[in-house]
């Protein structure tokens, strides 16, 4: 019997280092890695802007990522644990923290049916993706301009965090925006959209409870299965027009 080819993706440790500190070590697919870096800090609200990046060094040779701002970085992350009350399993017992993000509150919406096209985009452009079936895609798009960016890893974390990066790179207003994934939403990724603005989340899975309650308060859009013959809108349904 011919043996079929065997495909797998590539995963690798990579450093995450600020200001001549360590700050995380990635376990990603080894690529767009300053994108990978914007998005992380930024989601993860070390930096407020993107203008408070000065450089960013990558070593190819020891997977090092090495960011230069022109502002402390902020050690107060928004996290999980920073957000979610201890000892408690009701999904409506968030800290105080919840406050130091703020609502979005314009009045962006935008047609399902051009969801469904970006979310057919990222099928087709995520190479990987389709090779292997071992990672994970995101794309951020503003239909209006008619712009999109497609990024991969092997992470759904990191995928985001590239999608964010290379969008804020590229200048674009993410309140004016949304994202899709092929990840589920859980409360994580939800926080690092809150955090950026994005008002609609989409993905071929299911969000978690808490990643509903959590886009509830903060007024995105979730909308899951949303290649399926029908998609779920499970939060600011004005937001989605059918």
């Amino acid at each position: 019997m011919i043996q079929p080819e065997l495909h797998s993706a590539v995963e690798m440790p990579v450093e995450l280092w600020v200001n001549n500190k360590i700050i995380t070590t990635f376990m990603c697919t080894p690529s767009d890695l300053e994108e990978l870096a914007i998005g992380h800090l930024l989601t993860r609200g070390m930096i407020k802007d993107i203008s408070h990046i000065d450089d960013i060094n990558i070593n190819l040779n020891t997977y090092q990522i090495f960011v230069t701002t022109n502002k402390p970085i902020s050690t107060k992350l928004y996290s999980v644990p920073e957000f979610v009350l201890s000892g408690t399993s009701s999904v409506d017992k968030f800290s105080n923290n919840i406050y130091k993000i703020p609502k979005i509150e314009n009045d962006f919406a935008v047609e399902l049916s051009k969801i469904v096209k970006i979310a057919n985009t990222m099928e087709k452009e995520a190479i990987i993706y389709n090779t292997t079936g071992g990672v994970h895609g995101a794309i951020v798009a503003d239909t209006e301009k008619n712009i999109h960016f497609v990024r991969e890893d092997i992470g759904r974390h990191c995928a985001v965090d590239k999608a964010i990066g290379i969008s804020l790179k590229k200048g674009l207003d993410l309140s004016n925006t949304f994202i899709c994934t092929t990840g589920r939403i859980s409360l994580d990724m939800l926080l690092k959209c809150a955090v950026v603005q994005i008002p609609i989340v989409a993905s071929l899975k299911y969000p978690s409870d808490m990643g509903i309650n959590l886009a509830n308060y903060y007024g995105i859009s979730i909308v899951s299965r949303i290649l399926s013959e029908n998609p779920l809108i499970y939060t600011n349904e004005q937001r989605i027009i059918k």
